[in-house]
Parts: structure tokens; sequence; C-alpha cells
């Protein structure tokens, strides 16, 4: 049984500025050093202070990152900067944007979740997570007692309940915020008191199971850091729940995109690996493609175009060559990442679970031509380009109790940081 809590969120107040897009940023994982520079020019009450402040020369255990963010979100609630609801409430919240040249609206509930171990099938995970951003995102807890970022989480609703009752709402408010960040995607926020609304809500996912499509390691954080606090409080309720955004999977506006895989290092030659898949794969060799159209086509043509039950990938050599792999009636629902892993990676390459863990001679990509580049200029040796996961294989395998590889599903666009936050404290 799923509990959904309203909370009292915190949200910006007008003495942060008008220009919302100038205080919100990507979740942490996603922000490069170049990006995180980015981010605190923009504004002095950027979220990024909060989410991935920097860390200085000199930093010890009294001054560092985590304690410069917590004395920041003190700062900005006892100067108004933040101001945090009188009421609780649940968020309506959309998000609008273009791929593709595509128009795409997704739409969330944004909410406070009970917290339970994966063992009781309430929230269920699908990837494996790595200690060091779990530890990050710990001593983040700990320092500021608050969720700045939501998990995104799924649900099965193919009867679009909370969708209809939630556009039910939507009709007779104004959204509290509605802006465009600098990408041009729209953001409209809508806060619900109305209990009728929260009561129909909490009732429905009574029923239902959640599954992370992304947070995983803040899952993970938010329930071992209620563990501490009930060992050290003895009643913790206040810390009993993580802020997420819930999505439906049978959501129009819900999009993933693959991650394609680059071997960076290897004393495996073309020609021995070509004779190691052969014995897996059927191999056919197609021309190389000479622009970013052209492998857009291969690849949409040979990947996602050939789906019966079938597993097939793109493989771009040094000496630039292109293959497609093909391997037929593997008898059970892997995802092609999975595959790569278990015979590509570890059965030729010989990486073992650290190796890929800690990415060590093995990069990712979203940004196929990227992957081809980076082949070409000899910073990899070899790229594998794979399929868009499903969503269906996604959440069964994930009832299977089965975790994919790390950057097996990435959902576009990432949900942004500094709408809500959650304030576990009080």
């Amino acid at each position: 049984m799923v509990t959904i809590l309203p909370i009292k969120g915190v949200r910006y107040a007008q003495a942060a500025g008008c220009k919302y897009s100038d205080l919100v940023t990507p979740p942490y994982d996603v922000i490069s050093p170049e990006q995180q520079e980015l981010f605190y020019n923009k504004s002095p009450y950027n979220i990024i202070r909060l989410e991935y402040g920097k860390s200085l020369p000199g930093d010890d255990a009294q001054n560092n990152r985590y304690t410069r963010a917590a004395r920041t979100f003190k700062e900005w609630l006892d100067k108004k900067i933040l101001f945090q609801e009188k009421e609780e409430a649940v968020y309506l919240y959309e998000q609008h944007f273009i791929y593709n040249n595509e128009y795409y609206m997704r739409q969330a509930l944004l909410c406070g979740v009970k917290l339970t171990p994966f063992s009781t099938g309430e929230v269920i995970p699908h990837e494996e997570t790595l200690d060091k951003p779990k530890a990050d995102r710990l001593k983040l807890l700990q320092h500021c007692e608050a969720n700045f970022s939501p998990v995104f989480g799924l649900f099965k609703d193919p009867n679009r309940i909370v969708e209809s009752q939630s556009s039910y709402i939507k009709k007779k408010m104004d959204p509290a915020l509605n802006f465009k960040d600098e990408e041009g995607q729209l953001h409209k926020l809508w806060v619900v008191y109305d209990q009728k609304f929260i009561e129909l809500v909490q009732k429905f996912f009574r029923r239902k199971r959640i599954y992370i499509a992304d947070g995983h390691h803040r899952y993970e954080t938010s329930l071992q850091f209620y563990e501490e606090k009930r060992k050290t409080l003895g009643l913790a309720d206040n810390y009993a729940h993580t802020l997420m955004a819930l999505v439906n999977i049978y959501d129009e506006g819900l999009l993933t995109l693959p991650t394609h895989r680059l071997i960076t290092r290897s004393k495996i030659t073309t020609a021995v690996l070509l004779k190691e898949l052969a014995k897996v794969f059927s191999v056919t060799e197609m021309l190389e493609p000479r622009n970013r159209d052209q492998l857009e086509r291969l690849l949409e043509r040979f990947l996602t175009g050939s789906q019966e039950r079938k597993f097939s990938f793109g493989l771009y050599t040094g000496d630039r060559r292109f293959f497609i792999l093909t391997e037929e009636n593997r008898p059970f629902p892997w995802l092609d990442t999975v595959v790569l892993q278990e015979v590509v990676f570890t059965g030729i390459f010989g990486l073992g679970s650290a190796d890929i863990r800690n990415k060590s001679n093995l990069r990712y990509t979203r940004d196929e031509w990227e992957a081809k580049e980076t082949v070409d200029r000899g910073d990899a040796l070899f790229a594998f380009f794979v399929n868009k996961p499903s969503l269906e294989e996604i959440v069964n395998l994930s009832e299977k109790g089965l975790r994919l590889p790390q950057k097996s599903t990435y959902f576009y666009p990432k949900f942004i940081t500094g709408l809500v936050i959650n304030k576990l404290e009080g």
C-alpha cells in the first residue's frame, strides 16, 4: 500500500526575483562543473547553492559544501527568499517541451510518499546504485534535512483517473508558476489544498505500486536517513517520507531515450571482437554513416524497427567500420542493455561489476553522433548503440525484482530542481 502525503512545501518568494528560470537547475547528477558555474552566476539565489554547491580549497569537516548549503537554506528562509506553505498541499506539474520537432507535455503529481524498504514491494527500483552518489546525497540530507529535488516515480493508471481529476482542478484555478526556461521548456505548477482531491489521490495510490524511474540514490538515502533518525529520536514521523514526482506510465509525454556505450581502452582488437561477437550475434556490416542524419536513419531502421523479439545493437569501430548485431529468440525478457552488459562487456571484454560501476574503460553518451566522433578522435575504441528502452519491459523486470545496469534508462527531460522543496524538520 503506497501512502501519499500532502506537504507544506517550500517555494521561492518574490524577493528571489521574478525571473524563475534564473533560479532553477536540472538535478545534481547531470550538472557539469561548467554548468555549475553558470548557475552560480545566474542569480545569488539559484538553487544550485543548495542542491549541488561548490567544493572550495580549504574545505574541512566544519566548513564544506554541505554546511554551506545548510546555512544558505536557513538564511533564505529567514530572509523570506523562500517561504513555506501555511497549509499542507499536493502539487500538479506540467512540463511542456519539444524533442525532434515534436511537442510533448508530461504531467506529474508532486507530493510526499511514505518511505518503505524495497522488500515490501510498494516502491520498486529498476537500476543498480553506486556508493559514492549515495554518500554525497546522504551528507546533504544530514546537514539540510530537506529534499531539494524529487524522486521520479512511475505508476500504472490506464484509465487515467489521476489525470482526469487533475484536469478538473486545473480548470478551476490558475497555476502558481507559469514560466519558460532558457531551453524553451514551459513549466506550470498548481498548488492544491483541496482536501477531497488529496483524499481521492491517497485512496487511489493505496492500491498501486510506484516504480522509480530516476532518483534511486535519493530514495535510498532518504530511507537510510529516516532509519538514522529513528535510532536517535525514536519517533521520527517528520522524516518518514520523501518528495516524489509521480507520472502515469501511460502519459503521452513520457519520453525515454537510449544511452549509448563507449569502450575507451581494451587489448581486444576489432578482428578478435568480431570473431567473438559472431558466436552469439548475427553480424552484418553496413556502410559507414557520413553524417548525423545518416546515422540516425541507420539506427532507426535497424534498431528501433527490428523488435519482433530480437536484440539489435549498432557497433562502430576505430577503423571506421559499422555493424548491426542481432540476436534472436533469447528466452528471457531482458533489455538490450542487460544483454550487452552480460554477453559483451562481461563475457568478451571481461569487465567485472566493479569495473562497470566505476566506469573503468566504459563511458556513456546519449548523443549517437558524439559517440561516433569520440571513436574517430581516438578517445574510444568502440561505440555500441542501443535501443530506446521499453517502459513495459522496465516495469515487468522491476516487478520480478531485477535491477538493470546503470544508464539503462534516460527519461527526457529531467525534472527541474527548485519548484518545490520538502523541508523535513518541523
